[in-house]
């Protein structure tokens, strides 16, 4: 026995040996850990952004994304400008028949300009619809029981009739376009014109 005890001690002796330096290493480094968060709070307060100020000129809005204070009217598809309306002629006396045809130019590429920001909305609007619908369909289809899915199934023709009115919306808007472009284009040619 004397062997398992002189094994048993010296054990302990490397034990305590091994972990002697731990437990002295330790304190050492909870005191740097804490020191460095101490320097790192003291260096993020030093290097502070200024706050972000919000202006009209660094606010990006998109067009029908917020109400203003003066709301825009909203128009229905087809229908004519209310500008352009023969009532409102003395309301806009610049509407008349006395604008010169460079004003005209003027307003024709105005208005081409706004039918196409409105044609490349439609279009993004569309191929949102179409991709939302392709999900739907992929979801709907993929149920062992769709045939039972009465509602799914008419979620997914109501989206069909949706992307049918947009569609319709956007050949509207072309023709517009086409139209819009063709009375720039014999507006110019008969200016240029003695």
């Amino acid at each position: 026995m004397p062997g398992s005890l002189l094994l048993r001690s010296a054990f302990a002796a490397v034990l305590v040996g091994a972990l002697l330096p731990v437990a002295f290493s330790r304190p050492q480094d909870s005191q740097s850990v804490a020191e460095a968060a101490r320097r790192a709070r003291e260096k993020k307060k030093g290097s502070a952004k200024p706050a972000k100020v919000i202006t009209d000129d660094t606010l990006d809005v998109k067009r029908g994304d917020v109400q203003s204070a003066v709301a825009e009217e909203p128009k229905i598809a087809g229908a004519p400008d209310a500008a352009n309306q023969p009532g409102n002629r003395a309301a806009n006396p610049g509407t008349g028949d006395a604008q010169s045809p460079a004003a005209k130019d003027e307003k024709l590429k105005k208005e081409i300009a706004r039918v196409k920001e409105q044609l490349k909305d439609a279009l993004g609007d569309l191929d949102l619809l179409q991709r939302e619908n392709r999900l739907d369909q992929d979801t709907y289809y993929s149920q062992p029981n769709f045939a039972s899915d009465t509602a799914g199934k008419q979620k997914l023709d109501d989206e069909q009739h949706k992307i049918g009115d947009k569609r319709q919306e956007i050949d509207r808007l072309k023709g517009k376009l086409a139209d819009l472009q063709k009375s720039l284009g014999e507006s110019s040619s008969s200016s240029s014109r003695p």
